[in-house]
């Protein structure tokens, strides 16, 4: 059987004993503290630990939305709440996506969302109550802090180390971690949360603070790792970022094109319901070729007929009359209207009737199936 290293045994032992003195310590302070330092300091510990259940709510998060390749993510982890213009494109992502699986977890990450903004609610509001944590410096001691802070608050040198000496304190500190001062009519508390460190306060304190030199070498090997990785999802953060924005631009050609879609199809269903006509004086018309005038029989189309000629539209959804004047065309008086083409007859698909200055014709159409989409000429002579 190997031996154990006494050297190893002893700081074990220290580190053992160190952490049954701050349990110890903290069960003595809490029956002699005042009732009101007792909530603030339990309110912090229920705040430390709602930050570091939002701070793992985070980091799942953010692998999701990696993976679904959505954002633009915030350059502040704490600060990963989906905005009102992330949540429509997810939404209209989840809509369009097939594959179900990328669909659940787009679901996933908008569920997760409200999940957040319910956490940071409640982080919130415990850390309302709660006095500004002082963050931990280099070199900084839990002991020297609240040293400091109690003379600040008019105390001695002599009455601070005297408040002190009933008040748990840490032996060791992190640069990270957030120290609470509590002071109440004379008395002091204090709360130590992990803040922005990597590890807690209390897995701190059961390390061994006498590491060998390769162990601690290691360890700080692990920093450098860790940070490594930040930086890989800091430049992965952007590539997101890049391609929400792409999805972004794509959305809004998506809407600009349904938009145009949309119009061209009342546009079609307009011109499918109207009847497009032109009107003109019939010797004109004869002469533009627009209509031929036989010497027996009706009048019908020319050679020159075409679509691009028929520039009047009446859309027979909403109207089903067409009123002519003379004026208009250059005409004393109206002694004739020939409707082209012939086909079309007159008590049978529309009504004609004249004012009595013949001035006005007025055309009441009867058959308006007949002259959806069609094209017809309105030929007016003296």
């Amino acid at each position: 059987m190997a031996r154990k290293d006494p050297r190893s045994q002893e700081a074990l032992r220290r580190s053992t004993l160190s952490l049954a003195f701050l349990l110890v310590g903290v069960g003595l302070a809490c029956k002699r503290e005042d009732p009101q330092i007792r909530t603030l300091t339990e309110q912090a510990a229920h705040a430390d630990e709602a930050a570091q259940q939002l701070r793992q709510a985070w980091s799942d998060q953010f692998r999701r939305l990696t993976r679904a390749r959505v954002g633009p993510l915030p350059p502040e982890a704490n600060l990963l709440l989906l905005t009102p213009e992330q949540k429509q494109a997810l939404e209209a992502r989840v809509r369009m996506e097939k594959d179900s699986s990328r669909k659940g977890l787009l679901r996933e990450i908008l569920e997760k969302d409200a999940e957040l903004q319910t956490l940071n609610g409640q982080l919130a509001s415990l850390r309302a109550a709660l006095p500004e944590p002082e963050p931990v410096r280099p070199n900084d001691s839990h002991y020297g802090m609240a040293l400091r802070f109690l003379r600040a608050q008019g105390q001695s040198e002599a009455e601070a180390r005297q408040t002190l000496s009933r008040v748990p304190i840490f032996e060791r500190l992190l640069p990270g971690f957030e120290v609470y001062h509590f002071f109440h009519q004379g008395e002091y508390g204090t709360w130590v949360s992990r803040g922005r460190a990597a590890i807690s306060p209390k897995d701190y304190a059961r390390l061994d603070p006498d590491l060998p030199i390769n162990e601690r070498d290691a360890a700080r090997a692990v920093g450098q790792r860790l940070r490594r990785e930040l930086a890989a999802l800091e430049a992965e953060r952007r590539t997101v970022e890049q391609e929400v924005a792409a999805l972004q631009a794509e959305q809004a050609r998506y809407i600009e094109g349904r938009t145009a879609l949309q119009s061209e199809n009342a546009r079609d269903l307009a011109r499918l319901n109207s009847l497009h006509y032109l009107v003109g004086v019939r010797d004109q018309l004869e002469a533009a070729g627009i209509i031929a005038i036989p010497l027996f029989g009706k009048d019908h189309s020319g050679p020159t007929w075409n679509d691009s000629a028929f520039t009047q539209h009446l859309d027979l959804r909403t109207g089903s009359t067409l009123t002519l004047r003379a004026q208009d065309l250059g005409l004393k008086e109206i002694g004739q209207v020939s409707v082209v083409p012939g086909s079309y007859t007159a008590g049978e698909h529309y009504r004609l009737s004249l004012s009595a200055d013949r001035q006005v014709a007025t055309i009441e159409l009867l058959a308006l199936p007949r002259f959806k989409n069609d094209k017809v000429v309105f030929a007016l002579a003296e």
